[in-house]
């Protein structure tokens, strides 16, 4: 059963409260509309213009401030973006008293509203003129205060770019970094800015000259007089700057170098300092290892021709660089082994053979007493002493192909 809602003494039936609702649903919405229509400009009266403005920075949306003079004046309705043909077209509107006051020679520049870096529009005043009227076209502001504004806030960008991290980078940022460098030196800060400012007054003062000519202009001058009268001096002059252009662009790299071999000095130095007597020690026993070497010089060369022979037999005989595996070619004997000499060649009756005449006479040489090997203590004692040395470089001596000097036979003199 539906409920009736009385609203007074008399009766109304549910079709009648359905039409009371509808009717103040529409005067809620109707009243809604019109207040958004009066907050959007709706019942306001306006000045319609156009703005060519090329560049438009990170863009312009819709109810951006129009400003003259620092005063509002009017609101971005719309962008239309650039063609080949025009550049962007901005459609502004402007309230009636105020564009009663703007003249009709001014031009317009982008420029932050705000800390936030939120754009707006600048009208800039160029003079007297006729009042802006609808329809009317502003170009855009090509003046030299505009052109390092932008140049400034396309520099101021590139830098927040740079400094800006990811949210989820634990490093520190540079502006962190130069906060916490800076932190309590504020007087430290003030004087070197104070230098600088006075050292960029100097340069610009060169730069620029005075009533006499510049320091950089007589510099000038004075290169180009050169180079008329002795273009082969300006030459040399030239080839005699290129080395110092390698070392300025290079300096990171020389700085870093000079930095390394001064931390290595001093690491070096300290090491000798700290160990003055180990190194004196050390050579002190490096000596007699530097005498042996000495007295062994003359089978060095024998060593390495050795050493290179076996190398180049052992790359041509031994080693296969296609299967890069090793064959070797062995005679293995099962008994004792005798040279073949004349001695033992066929004989017949008088018939000999062939090798009879032609064969080795004797087996190898025996090794003479010249070259014995040193094999006991007391040939290792006799070559140490003989060479000067300690008895431990006798083994030494033995590689290096240092033997027991052989004695002469009784009744010669030694």
């Amino acid at each position: 059963m539906s409920i009736v809602f009385e609203s007074d003494d008399r009766h109304l039936n549910n079709t009648k409260l359905f039409v009371r609702g509808i009717a103040a649903l529409a005067v809620v919405a109707a009243t809604v509309a019109a207040m958004v229509a009066r907050s959007e400009g709706a019942f306001t009266q306006t000045i319609e213009v156009t703005a060519m403005l090329v560049d438009v920075g990170d863009g312009l949306p819709k109810r951006s401030d129009v400003k003259y003079r620092g005063i509002l004046v009017g609101s971005v309705q719309e962008v239309v973006a650039a063609d080949r043909a025009h550049p962007n077209r901005v459609r502004i509107e402007l309230t009636p008293e105020h564009a009663a006051t703007i003249p009709a020679t001014v031009t317009a520049r982008v420029v932050p509203s705000n800390v936030f870096a939120v754009p707006s529009i600048q009208l800039i005043d160029n003079g007297p003129g006729p009042a802006l009227r609808a329809g009317a076209s502003i170009p855009e502001d090509h003046s030299r205060a505009s052109v390092q504004l932008q140049t400034s806030l396309t520099a101021l960008s590139r830098i927040v770019d740079a400094v800006g991290r990811p949210d989820g980078d634990p490093t520190v940022g540079i502006l962190e970094t130069v906060e916490r460098a800076t932190r309590g030196r504020g007087a430290d800060a003030l004087a070197a800015g104070t230098q600088l400012a006075r050292i960029v007054r100097a340069y610009d003062a060169e730069l620029s000259g005075s009533a006499d000519t510049a320091l950089l202009t007589g510099l000038s001058d004075a290169v180009l007089g050169l180079q008329e009268s002795a273009p082969d001096l300006l030459a040399a002059l030239h080839s005699a700057v290129t080395p110092l252009r390698s070392v300025a662009e290079q300096r990171i790299r020389l700085s870093e170098l000079l930095t390394g071999g001064i931390a290595t000095t001093t690491t070096v130095g300290t090491a000798l300092n700290n160990r003055t007597d180990t190194v004196i020690d050390l050579n002190s026993r490096l000596g007699p290892v530097l005498q042996l070497l000495a007295a062994g010089s003359a089978n060095f060369v024998q060593m390495t021709t050795s050493q290179t022979r076996i190398a180049q037999v052992f790359a041509r005989d031994f080693w296969q660089p296609a299967t890069q595996s090793g064959t070797a070619k062995v005679i293995v004997e099962l008994t004792p082994h005798k040279q073949y000499t004349r001695t033992d060649c066929p004989r017949y009756g008088e018939l000999a053979g062939a090798s009879c005449a032609n064969g080795p006479a004797a087996g190898p040489a025996v090794i003479g007493a010249a070259d014995q090997p040193v094999n006991t203590l007391t040939q290792r004692d006799i070559v140490a002493e003989s060479l000067g040395l300690p008895r431990e470089a006798a083994s030494l001596a033995e590689l290096l192909g240092l033997t027991v000097p052989a004695q002469p036979p009784t009744g010669e003199p030694r």
